[in-house]
């Protein structure tokens, strides 16, 4: 290997969720929504790390439906660097086909493996955590992933247990936990060294590679039969993966796992709700053409037209040239029950 780390982007673009209808739909997913009126979620990742790596050494994973989207949402991609996948397996196989396509292309490849649909407010302060984590996974041949010192009591993410530091500002994990419920999240908060897992790893290719041979050699060989001569095509090799996530499949197996703790406003942006901590210096939120009188604690999105509210608060108000959402703020995670209905009632055009 060569002494300086050579830092490759992975987005992991494959979700479909339904929690950002009308804005989200099925072929145009949360990570390619425009939520903040700042272009593509999936943009905003990728231009926040061209500092880490230029979009020449940046891969999307994704699924076909959305190949063309992901595409037009990256001007200038390389379509070698778009990784259609037919059928989703979760995240140990995309990070797996990611791992073997980069390091085939640059063997000293260190990943920077990142979910397209978080939002970053520090922007700085992200990318500079994110360079010390390459450098700290090519120095220390490890798994770092990034945490977020916790500021409430949430049950809605998993948690690391931060061990013994490593090296400055470079900590040996305990252990990972699940989703806790609300007293034991309490207990996290109060002890002090547990951190949000942010979901964001960085790793030698190599070692994401070696990894995945000692935890799951069948998964490993399924995507190894994706390269070569003989090589298969990927519609014939994905339904037959195993579908697990890499969490599961070597972050909670190995011991070459390490956590930087990192402050940069870091949201997963989980529902409609999750948007009003975004105002700024505003009551409400507010995205697109939008008149708010008297009114506040709303989150009030147009898109094609014109969203006016008048002596209203506490409301998401979504509007899209097909579609309107209108639900209580704190009922944002019930709008599944609007995509349920629609799946019901087979009006696949709006889903």
């Amino acid at each position: 290997m060569n002494s300086e780390p050579h830092p490759w982007v992975v987005i992991m673009a494959g979700g479909v969720g339904s929690r950002f209808w009308p804005a989200s739909r099925a072929a145009r997913p949360k990570q390619l929504a425009d939520l903040f009126g700042q272009g593509p979620m999936l943009r905003m990742t990728s231009e926040r790390l061209l500092p880490v790596a230029p979009l020449e050494r940046q891969l999307v994973v994704t699924g076909e439906i959305l190949s063309q989207a992901v595409a037009d949402a990256l001007p200038g991609i390389q379509p070698e660097n778009i990784l259609a996948e037919p059928v989703g397996r979760n995240t140990a196989a995309a990070v797996g086909w990611a791992a073997l396509h980069i390091a085939e292309r640059d063997p000293d490849a260190v990943l920077a493996v990142v979910p397209a649909d978080q939002y970053i407010a520090d922007i700085p302060a992200y990318q500079e955590t994110a360079r010390r984590a390459v450098a700290a996974a090519r120095e220390q041949d490890a798994i770092v992933t990034l945490g977020i010192p916790p500021t409430r009591p949430e049950t809605g993410y998993g948690y690391i247990e931060r061990g013994a530091e490593i090296s400055d500002g470079v900590f040996d994990v305990g252990a990972f936990r699940e989703k806790p419920d609300r007293e034991t999240a309490l207990g996290y908060l109060a002890d002090g060294g547990f951190l949000w897992n942010a979901g964001m790893f960085f790793m030698p290719a190599s070692l994401a590679i070696r990894e995945l041979e000692r935890f799951e050699p069948e998964l490993l060989a399924g995507l190894r039969s994706l390269f070569g001569d003989a090589a298969r095509p990927a519609a014939e090799v994905y339904p037959s993966l195993k579908s697990i996530s890499i969490d599961y499949a070597v972050m909670e197996r190995t011991d070459r796992v390490r956590v930087i703790p990192g402050s940069f406003g870091w949201s997963d942006v989980g529902s409609w709700e999750a948007l009003y901590d975004h105002r700024g210096e505003r009551s409400s939120f507010q995205a697109g053409d939008v008149i708010e009188i008297d009114g506040a604690g709303n989150v009030l999105s147009a898109e094609g037209g014109l969203v006016a509210v008048v002596g209203v608060s506490d409301l998401v108000v979504v509007h899209t040239p097909d579609a309107t959402l209108v639900v209580p703020r704190t009922e944002s995670q019930r709008v599944r029950e609007v995509v349920d209905r629609l799946r019901a009632d087979e009006q696949e055009e709006l889903l």
